[in-house]
């Protein structure tokens, strides 16, 4: 179908490094004055998380499929509008665990 407008949702991904079997939380979050339901969390074209009044997807443990771009949709009412946007995607990288260095004996 055609996009939808963008500009009144945002996706909050952490900016720190993600590591594998860390928790994160993503956020959706909206403009001030405006309410938002049927928040959907998608990963790629993927869905993720479908609810009606959560703006947060928690990812616990972080795998490193869990990487790709991720955006989160939901029906916005303001005093000016209603109906279905979504946000930027944002790109999330999972990175492995740090190896270990091996102690030579």
């Amino acid at each position: 179908g055609p996009p939808r407008p963008t500009g009144s949702l945002v996706l909050q991904v952490p900016t720190w490094p993600l590591l594998e079997g860390d928790t994160v939380t993503l956020r959706c979050r909206r403009s001030k004055d405006s309410w938002v339901s049927s928040v959907r969390f998608c990963r790629g074209d993927e869905e993720v998380r479908n609810s009606f009044h959560e703006t947060e997807l928690s990812l616990s443990p972080l795998q490193l499929n869990h990487s790709g771009s991720y955006h989160c949709e939901g029906r916005v009412t303001s005093r000016v509008s209603r109906g279905w946007q979504e946000s930027v995607p944002v790109p999330v990288t999972v990175h492995g665990e740090l190896p270990t260095p091996h102690s030579s004996a």
